[in-house]
């Protein structure tokens, strides 16, 4: 008797043991992708003509910013907030404020209201915003507009850059892992306004030149009943952060010629910097999403390299990470960073096309970018039920962040969708010039 209560206790030990660490579900139920109103946009003459009647600019930066531009990538539709359209542009943290909470109140009120969400059922609130950071802080202003509960959970991250986004989901994540029946919501972006460079170091007059308004808010919950309305379900976060290296990149942005910047140097600077982050990052995913005949080539490569000094001469193998993914949200952040990613995976254009096409429609969004790509390919019609699309992102440390989202539903067209009355339109053929 004694023994048959001690096995009891063992498998009933065992047993929650095991619910315990088994992994909750992360269901996306929606997203939402700010679509600034048509008064702010901001053609790429009318960018170049502000340059030069705000006495702000030097001949020389005015025209190393024009080649930047020209070749970019961007069109002539993207956007910039109401600072940057006076004359000469107000840079002062009232307008700041005034484009935080244009895109964020837009996207908060948009989602709950098509979710018919009550913001008092919201858990967790996430916000990040990399170089903006007010008192009281973004979460604090959303919860006051909105009136959050005053016990919600609340996160404002900044200084991550681009990759931001994609880490605010990982938080999520790890939040709604711990707490049952959960709502968390989570908004990026990043403010224009008051950072635009006034300066002469041609490195840092790049971000004038891509950078445009957008933002994004996405719902996730942890309740199995939310299945059955829910969009995708979250299935991997991988962080790379490779914050103890960063010394042996401080020399990378140094002035070089103009060439050096707009054409194939520009790409390999940034591949020297994020290679090593994105290597790291592929490997740790690729453990987790590719086939074994993908992980055994890539394994006996790698170790082909080791072990064999003529292999170590070679280019380890890249594995086929179109026979994990049938989608692919690579951030936005210019043409170089979209065409060295699609060489080192050997993705097609097609794989590109909804960053090439985010680029070009609403330029860099920063942390918000590949809620733009996802966007565009639901306009597209492009995923089905079933599907796996790859979130890619760089960010500032230097950090390179993936998330894995597995459609769960039939996508059905949405008037709400950023692209929606232009989608048509896309893809163009032509972006930036060689």
């Amino acid at each position: 008797m004694e023994n048959l209560m001690f096995l009891s206790a063992m498998v009933l030990i065992l047993t929650v043991v095991y619910l315990s660490r088994k992994s909750k579900h992360v269901y996306l139920l929606d997203f939402i992708c700010f679509r600034p109103p048509d008064s702010l946009r901001f053609p790429i003459s009318s960018l170049i003509e502000l340059m030069e009647v705000s006495n702000v600019f030097s001949r020389d930066t005015i025209d190393f910013q024009s080649k930047v531009i020209e070749r970019s990538g961007l069109g002539n539709d993207t956007y910039l907030p109401p600072g940057i359209h006076s004359v000469p542009p107000n840079h002062s943290l009232n307008f700041s404020i005034m484009e935080l909470e244009m895109v964020l109140s837009s996207v908060v009120h948009n989602l709950i209201t098509k979710l018919n969400i009550n913001p008092k059922a919201i858990d967790f609130l996430i916000t990040n915003c990399g170089l903006t950071c007010p008192t009281p802080s973004l979460s604090a202003t959303i919860i006051n507009k909105f009136g959050l509960r005053s016990n919600v959970k609340s996160f404002n991250l900044s200084g991550m850059g681009c990759g931001a986004g994609i880490l605010a989901i990982g938080l999520a994540q790890d939040l709604l892992k711990v707490h049952n029946n959960s709502l968390a919501l989570v908004l990026s972006m990043e403010a224009v306004c008051s950072n635009i460079y006034n300066g002469s170091v041609k490195s840092m007059l790049i971000p004038n030149c891509l950078f445009r308004m957008g933002g994004t808010a996405i719902l996730l919950s942890n309740t199995k009943c939310d299945k059955e309305r829910a969009k995708y379900e979250l299935q991997h976060v991988v962080r790379t952060h490779l914050g103890s290296k960063t010394a042996s990149y401080k020399c990378i942005f140094q002035d070089s010629d103009d060439e050096g910047y707009l054409g194939v140097s520009l790409s390999r600077t940034i591949l020297q910097v994020a290679g090593e982050a994105l290597k790291t990052n592929m490997a740790s995913l690729g453990l987790l999403v590719l086939p074994y005949s993908e992980q055994i080539k890539y394994g006996l490569s790698v170790g082909w390299k080791k072990f064999w000094a003529p292999a170590r001469k070679r280019d380890p193998y890249i594995p086929d990470f179109k026979k994990a993914f049938d989608h692919f949200c690579i951030h936005a952040g210019g043409k170089a960073v979209i065409d060295t990613i699609k060489e080192k995976l050997n993705l097609t254009e097609r794989d590109v096309e909804p960053s090439k096409m985010t680029l070009y429609r609403f330029g860099n969004t920063s942390s918000s970018s590949t809620w733009y790509s996802l966007c565009y390919l639901e306009a597209k019609g492009r995923v089905k039920k079933g599907d796996r699309v790859w979130q890619l992102a760089f960010g500032s440390g230097f950090k390179c962040n993936s998330a894995v989202w597995k459609c769960i539903s039939k996508l059905k067209p949405d008037d709400s969708n950023a692209w929606s009355d232009t989608i048509n339109q896309y893809p163009v053929q032509r972006i930036g010039t060689k």
